[in-house]
């Protein structure tokens, strides 16, 4: 995926360029046709450093308006003309001066209290700190900018805000759906100024929106309509920001051939440091996936020089993923985790998610190839869990729903012209009936127009029924989408970790095979020698001593057996950890499925330990209807709090002195609870210190003693319920008096 902020830069460009090779062309006569100097002709210097394609004619037009101000005291001038310059400034890289230039401006616009200066300051200063380490402050800017605009009534000015918004919320903060909300008020807004400009720069603004959220047709959709729309226009420079986003698309869906000539004939017209940097750089990525190496380098690190000199650091992030790949397919290990690194670094002062991303799985698999399977497995996590952020359905339901609701406006808005024509209908009516009240065919005449407005009215009744029903669908259709979209996730991530997990447990599982084997045969050796050296015809110093010698290695390979198979059952739990079920979800009495699981608890373990006893109840709620659940998992998840709670009771009564009266007990209950079904697992034992509370549920945390637990049933039971379920496992617990998890299903 495209960086971010590129998006940002694009729409900015797309606003200068589009439509006005037209519009300079006639400016320029004006200013020639102008020569007198003043304020008309400072007006149209500072038109025409607005809308000028390259910085060295902005500033130079720019520069004359100042100069002509300052001669005549004309403050509003002034105040434009320092905002050009600063408009410059950004575009060359030159923030500092830039900044410096818009807080001129932005005086003289307080001073002479002209709202549209104010509301442009406002914008530009927001291009400033977008491309800085502090871009969230901003959006407040931008909100500040709208709510002048709004003032001024001016749409084209309006829209412009609202684009900007949507770029803010989306560069600073990752909030796509508030993003997705404003570019399609930018487009709205567009529609009724009645200006092509206007809509071919926020189809550009929405078109690189969805294409960061991942929505390639959408944004595809929309870089062809603004593309329909530079046609009409003929401006050179935006069709190659326009190509070069063509080109991401084809980047992004494989077709790297297109990609590479897109991005190639869009470097043509390029002139700007940064979307050269912007274009070498996708070209690099590209070359990677083709294993085109020498090319990647070449791109690679001529991007990343000019990065460096523009201070663009989430460009380095971006571009140090991309030579980490490269130099991981050279089997360069070393350099790629260097690379990547340094990207992780850069990613996390910009807050840019998608490159975190990207350097966390660089990392992963460069740890991978140098066979050092703890990071890689640390790496690896890191990176589904940014992924899934970037792949939240939220973003794709939003999206949709925001749509939907603005084609339901529109409808809405026809409706209200309908009811607008009927109310004139009905005044016209009723002047008709007091003139003509006497007259036949007037009656006549209403008789039919009344006919009409009864047609009418059904007509809009049924449209409204029409609609009602199409939200009702609309709605259940993506309440479908949102329960399978968040199965796919999780199914995708959870088959992701067990392929990771088994290739860990693979390395592992061979060796502690020959440690577990050969410490079971050394023990069967040493007590052979045992009983050999009580045989031997020795002194019983000698034999004592030898004997001595004897116990202590068969206690050894015992202590090696028996830690050799905790590591094995680790390394199963593991795997049990990570592994999706193929089980399907069935109805299943909840009460009859906790009372079985209790009893096959409490009965494993006085098989295993004759000693262990302990009162166990039941309160089970008999009008729970059965519950959609796969019963395997769940029956897992309680049988793992039982034996936990039964643990916690024998902990409690073995550290109980004689003279305490006290009845280990653990109580099973089931609740319905509105569309919820509770299940309660409760104990009097020694409950949970609250300094570890929080860490209960992570995987291989535990609080019992060295070998007597993983750390991997809480974190499996919590993974099963709140991610296979869609419900929540909680926990109450008083240290010293016991604990109670409770789980909670929907119905």
């Amino acid at each position: 995926m495209r960086k971010i902020l590129s998006i940002f830069l694009f729409l900015f460009f797309a606003t200068r360029a589009i439509c006005q090779d037209i519009e300079i062309d006639g400016l320029k006569k004006q200013v020639n046709s102008h020569p007198q100097q003043d304020t008309g002709r400072v007006n149209l210097l500072n038109e025409l450093a607005r809308v000028g394609l390259s910085a060295d004619e902005s500033i130079k037009n720019a520069t004359e308006a100042l100069s002509i101000s300052e001669k005549l005291n004309y403050e509003l001038g002034k105040g434009y003309a320092f905002l050009n310059l600063g408009n410059a400034r950004i575009s060359e890289g030159k923030k500092l001066e830039a900044a410096d230039l818009l807080r001129k401006a932005d005086s003289l616009g307080q001073k002479t209290g002209d709202i549209k200066l104010q509301a442009y300051v406002l914008l530009r200063s927001a291009r400033v700190l977008q491309q800085t380490s502090e871009n969230n402050e901003a959006l407040p800017k931008t909100l500040k900018a709208e709510e002048i605009a709004l003032k001024t009534g001016d749409k084209k000015l309006i829209s412009e805000c609202q684009r900007v918004i949507s770029s803010a919320y989306q560069n600073s903060f990752s909030n796509f759906p508030k993003a997705i909300e404003y570019i399609l008020k930018s487009i709205r807004t567009a529609e009724e100024a009645d200006c092509l400009k206007c809509l071919a720069q926020s189809w550009s603004g929405a078109a690189a929106l969805y294409a960061t959220i991942g929505d390639q047709s959408r944004g595809l959709y929309y870089y062809q309509k603004a593309l329909e729309a530079n046609k009409k226009i003929g401006n050179k420079i935006i069709e190659a920001n326009l190509l070069n986003n063509i080109g991401e698309r084809y980047r992004l869906t494989g077709r790297y051939t297109e990609a590479i000539a897109a991005y190639k004939e869009g470097l043509k017209e390029e002139t700007q440091p940064y979307r050269i940097e912007l274009a070498q750089s996708n070209l690099a990525d590209v070359y990677v996936r083709t294993d085109s190496l020498p090319l990647a380098f070449h791109y690679g690190f001529t991007s990343l020089e000019t990065a460096k000199k523009i201070e663009d650091i989430e460009g380095i992030a971006w571009i140090d993923g991309i030579l980490s790949r490269a130099y991981l397919k050279k089997k360069m290990a070393d350099s790629a985790l260097y690379y990547a690194q340094q990207g992780l670094e850069a990613a996390k002062q910009t807050g840019t998610i998608e490159f975190m991303r990207d350097n966390a799985a660089a990392l992963a698999d460069a740890y991978s190839f140098k066979k050092d399977f703890a990071n890689a497995y640390s790496f690896y996590i890191r990176y589904i869990n940014y992924r899934d952020s970037m792949l939240n359905a939220e973003v794709t339901n939003k999206s949709t729903v925001l749509e939907y609701n603005y084609d339901l406006e529109k409808k809405q808005g026809q409706i209200a012209a309908l009811n607008q024509q009927k109310k004139l209908q009905q005044n016209f009516l009723i002047s008709v009936l007091i003139v003509l009240l006497l007259i036949i065919i007037t009656a006549i005449i209403l008789l039919r127009i009344t006919r009409q407005k009864q047609h009418a009215n059904k007509l809009l009744i049924q449209q409204k029924q029409e609609i009602e029903e199409q939200r009702d669908q609309t709605n259940k259709a993506l309440a479908d989408l949102q329960q399978t979209q968040q199965q796919l996730i999780q199914s995708e991530k959870m088959a992701s970790l067990g392929e990771l997990t088994a290739g860990i447990a693979h390395e592992i599982q061979n060796p502690l095979n020959f440690v577990n084997n050969f410490s079971e045969v050394s023990v069967e050796l040493a007590t052979e020698l045992k009983e050999s050296v009580g045989e031997l015809d020795i002194s019983p110093d000698k034999k004592a001593e030898l004997e001595k010698i004897t116990n202590d290695i068969v206690q050894n390979q015992e202590k090696i057996n028996f830690h050799g198979k905790r590591a094995d059952a680790i390394v199963k739990g593991m795997l049990q950890h990570s592994r999706t079920t193929g089980s399907q979800k069935e109805l299943t009495n909840i009460n009859t499925l906790a009372d079985e699981y209790l009893r096959l608890a409490y009965h494993g373990l006085r098989a295993k330990d004759k000693s262990f006893n302990a009162t166990f109840k039941t309160d089970f709620d008999n009008s729970i209807p059965d519950v959609n659940i796969i019963p395997q998992e769940i029956g897992r998840v309680v049988l793992n709090l039982i034996n936990n709670s039964f643990y916690s009771v024998t902990e409690k009564k073995n550290t109980s002195s004689a003279s305490e009266q006290y009845e280990p007990t653990v109580l099973i209950s089931t609740r319905k609870l509105n569309r919820k079904v509770e299940i309660r697992v409760k104990d009097n034992g020694v409950g949970i210190p609250q300094k570890v509370l929080d860490k209960i549920f992570q995987p291989f945390f535990t609080t019992k003693p060295v070998g007597e637990g993983t750390g991997l049933g809480l974190s499996l039971s919590y993974d099963i319920i709140t991610k296979a379920h869609g419900g929540e496992l909680k926990v109450e617990t008083k240290e010293g008096q016991g604990a109670e998890f409770i789980i909670l299903l929907p119905l």
